[in-house]
């Protein structure tokens, strides 16, 4: 348990510690620091397990067969590809502190959802969720003006491209993870 905690608080310094230059590429902040925000958040529902049994409980209770734990990731990860909150978050330090909050608070409830959801389920959000990235992405690639007035438009479509390839990296790593359960027909 120890080891999750290490690697939490290692994950979180890390895009707290380095959100100058992280922030400094849109690639890097969208590539690296927000995924990172969002792993120290599983790492620490992982690292503190069941210690906290009633907020588990009324999560629960909430979070029938994990949809709404996985309709707020799509809402919170949709939201910060949206390019004026990215420019928003280097500028603002509210929105920077909230950047944080949420993607940390989402990455706390994934694990618990992922496990309520069925490989159905899990099937339908990925395919929104790489969906909504690799429009994203191609829209990053292709649109002749910046979205991101902090960032250059070259950055701007290695950024795309870089999120492309994230989509269809994820989406194929989810479905050989889900691929025995898909197989059994669980």
């Amino acid at each position: 348990m120890k080891d999750w905690r290490t690697l939490c608080i290692v994950s979180f310094s890390a895009a707290l510690l380095g959100h100058h230059w992280l922030e400094g590429s849109m690639l890097r902040h969208m590539l690296v620091q927000l995924p990172l925000l969002v792993l120290s958040g599983v790492l620490y529902a992982v690292g503190v397990g069941g210690q906290f049994r009633a907020v588990g409980r009324w999560y629960a209770n909430i979070d029938q067969y994990g949809v709404t734990g996985l309709t707020a990731g799509l809402l919170v990860s949709a939201y910060w590809m949206i390019p004026r909150m990215l420019e928003k978050s280097l500028t603002d330090p509210l929105t920077e502190a909230a950047k944080f909050v949420s993607l940390v608070m989402l990455g706390m409830a994934l694990p618990a959802s992922l496990r309520r959801a069925s490989w159905i389920t899990q099937l339908f959000y990925l395919g929104n969720f790489s969906w909504m990235t690799a429009i994203v992405g191609i829209q990053y690639q292709t649109l002749p003006q910046r979205l991101c007035n902090a960032y250059v438009l070259d950055d701007q479509v290695d950024t795309g491209m870089a999120i492309v390839g994230a989509a269809v990296l994820v989406a194929v790593l989810w479905c050989w993870r889900l691929a025995p359960a898909i197989l059994r027909r669980e």
